[in-house]
């Protein structure tokens, strides 16, 4: 957490117009939006940078003075709070682009999922006090039969994505992440080597199922925007433009491919 807020701070003080071009977004989305961010790019040819965190974190952030002028949440509770702080002098919208969904992975010296859950020494979730695929990975393990047993087993990550580290290292035999964590195949292909290596080590060391979703709260993911009405930045509108291009109907499809389901406001 220091050394995020060290690098919060040099964005700051730094006065480089490009680190206003940064946007904050939950873990979740650490493989996915930076292919997201690329086509883009190839598009428009402006670049623009994501910083990752809990979701919890980053809107704590972001009302400390971190300079986000875009945030994707996985809750809109963050959003909804940024909304009401909002002041006169900034212009803020928000709104929900998409319904994440929970993989269930367990290592395959299992036979079943219950079995796992019954006879794994750990379960990797992230931690439900900041990040909301945590907390909906601890809500479903809690109307489990078996939960009494599950609770001491639990070991929290700082956020989703180190989860999957984890479970790529042998030390959780059963962990619960967004499936946009393990994207589908032909989005996996565009990861950079080193990711695409720890999905492969992932699915070779187990199997995953898709947790049904009346059993976890819903999982919002929802966008912040404000912009400086005083003080405007000349990168305002390259962020709102690409806030307007992500949530174009062309670009549904990805958004299904990284695991998401279609929700509208």
């Amino acid at each position: 957490m220091r050394g995020l807020k060290l690098v919060f701070a040099c964005f700051i003080f730094s006065g480089n117009a490009a680190a206003s071009q940064l946007i904050a977004a939950a873990s979740d989305l650490r493989l996915v939006l930076p292919l997201l961010l690329a086509q883009y790019q190839a598009e428009t040819g402006v670049s623009i940078q994501p910083v990752f965190a809990s979701s919890g974190k980053l809107s704590q952030q972001i009302q400390h003075g971190a300079p986000f002028f875009l945030f994707l949440a996985a809750d809109p509770l963050y959003t909804n709070s940024l909304l009401q702080h909002c002041s006169a002098e900034q212009q803020c919208q928000t709104g929900v682009y998409g319904r994440g969904q929970l993989l269930l992975w367990y290592h395959s010296r299992f036979q079943t999922a219950e079995q796992a859950l019954e006879q794994s020494q750990h379960i990797a979730i992230a931690d439900p006090n900041h990040a909301p695929y945590g907390k909906a990975a601890l809500a479903y393990l809690q109307q489990h039969q078996l939960w009494p047993e599950l609770q001491p087993k639990i070991r929290r990550t700082d956020n989703a994505a180190l989860v999957l580290h984890l479970l790529s290292t042998g030390q959780a035999g059963v962990g619960i992440v967004g499936h946009a964590l393990l994207p589908e195949s032909k989005l996996q292909q565009l990861l950079p080597k080193a990711q695409q290596q720890q999905l492969q080590l992932v699915q070779q060391l187990g199997r995953t199922e898709v947790v049904p979703a009346h059993l976890y709260p819903p999982i919002r993911h929802s966008w912040f925007y404000r912009a400086e009405q005083k003080h405007p930045s000349s990168v305002q509108p390259e962020v709102k433009a690409f806030l307007d291009w992500m949530l174009a109907p062309k670009q549904q499809q990805f958004w299904s491919d990284a695991g998401f389901k279609r929700e509208h406001n």
